[in-house]
């Protein structure tokens, strides 16, 4: 069995629409990419300090994410 790979934050989104489109971008190149935090922003708004929804992707696949979303170093 595959270990998971560990995964790494790439950006951080007010709501889960941004979050999702920039997965869906990232996925189109090939890069695998995961929402988090997206159920607590809609469900306890309350607790999202300022963009709780991230993007993670694997630590191995960071800068070509980085890249792809045009994000500088």
């Amino acid at each position: 069995m595959d270990e998971a790979p560990e995964l790494t934050t790439v950006a951080t989104f007010q709501n889960t629409a941004e979050a999702e489109l920039a997965k869906e971008q990232l996925e189109l190149e090939g890069v695998k990419a995961f929402v988090v935090g997206a159920v607590t922003a809609h469900v306890m708004p309350f607790l999202s300090h300022g963009g709780a929804v991230v993007l993670q992707v694997a630590t191995e696949d960071l800068t070509q994410a980085r890249e792809i979303l045009g994000l500088a170093e």
